[in-house]
């Protein structure tokens, strides 16, 4: 029978200080949501002064709408990654059809065209967090999935043509203080409200719980499948207001619309330093993650980089994010 106490050497060993020189002599990796900022304002300053065309109004707010829409998208998926589901590769399906959604609705009136598309969103999400949570399916595969079926009920529906709106989108689509884009102040609002629900909400806490050790949450009473939907329920309704918005800029919607923003708002998520094993992050990292991420692929555009080796850069990128991520990681496990 073994004794339910800590032996003295055990208590000892816990307590005392490490003597491995090799954890001794570890110098701590700058991480986290400041230093990304950091970053971003030193990278904004050198592409004012040296990238030709940047500095101008059209590609400054060409450049905040951008990272807006990307940013929030990406702060729905870093809710699946912290709960430990990696990434939902049908982002970019659910940000096509809500536009299409949007767009096809939109004589309806502006607000109830993006409800629709929001709650189509939602719908997917309920859809596939119940086969990764429930049934248990693998999220990579079953996000694939996902985005198959609806890109291929979307081309059925509407012919792989554009979806022109009959009505007036321009309510989101304005200028806040005759310069911010209203874009902008939603991606704030969605990332401020996700990191308020990730930080003082019992469900944020249970998320974060479950990413880190899905067992042990277990044992203590926390069923992962309700806070797994919930990831892939706010992932994809943020993914449909990212897609409505988008939409609103020209009043129309097609399948290659936000083509790119799945793999964008994964390279946000993971530059922002949120850990793909789950557990680690906040939404806010996912949401300065998006301010580099857009910021370096508008300069490398107007540098003059071929698409090709603006993939390269970003793929590089990411390496790098998830060697950081994983050495951060490793040595805030080597200090407890």
């Amino acid at each position: 029978m073994t004794s339910s106490r800590l032996e003295p050497s055990q208590d000892a060993a816990s307590t005392a200080p490490s003597t491995d020189p090799t954890r001794r002599n570890r110098l701590p990796i700058p991480t986290g949501p400041g230093v990304i900022i950091a970053v971003t304002a030193v990278l904004f300053v050198f592409a004012c002064i040296f990238v030709s065309g940047f500095a101008t109004a059209n590609n400054i707010r060409a450049l905040m709408l951008s990272i807006s829409l990307v940013g929030i998208a990406a702060v729905g998926m870093s809710m699946i990654t912290i709960v430990g589901r990696l990434f939902s590769l049908s982002l970019s399906a659910v940000v096509a059809t809500s536009a299409i959604i949007f767009a096809g609705s939109l004589h309806l009136g502006p607000w109830i065209a993006l409800g629709l598309a929001v709650g189509f969103g939602a719908l997917t999400g309920i859809a596939q967090g119940i086969l990764v949570g429930i049934a248990g399916t693998n999220p990579i595969v079953t996000t694939i999935a996902a985005s198959a079926i609806i890109l291929g009920i979307a081309q059925l529906i509407t012919g792989g043509l554009n979806v022109i709106g009959d009505g007036d989108s321009s309510v989101f689509s304005t200028m806040v203080f005759g310069a911010i884009p209203l874009e902008v102040i939603v991606f704030l609002v969605v990332a401020g409200i996700s990191a308020g629900l990730h930080n003082y909400t019992s469900i944020g806490r249970a998320i974060t719980l479950i990413g880190l050790n899905e067992k042990a949450s277990a044992v203590a009473g926390l069923r992962a499948w309700p806070r797994v939907l919930a990831a892939f329920v706010i992932s994809g309704a943020f993914a449909a207001l990212a897609g409505a918005l988008l939409a609103s800029e020209s009043g129309q919607g097609n399948l290659t619309l936000g083509a790119s923003y799945g793999f964008d708002a994964i390279i946000a998520v993971v530059v922002g330093g949120i850990s793909v094993k789950g557990g680690r992050g906040n939404p806010l990292n996912a949401a300065v993650g998006a301010l580099l991420v857009g910021l370096l692929a508008n300069m490398l555009v107007l540098m003059g980089l071929s698409y090709e080796d603006q993939l390269i850069f970003q793929g590089l990128l990411v390496l790098v994010a998830v060697v950081v991520t994983g050495a951060t990681s490793k040595s805030a496990a080597g200090k407890r």
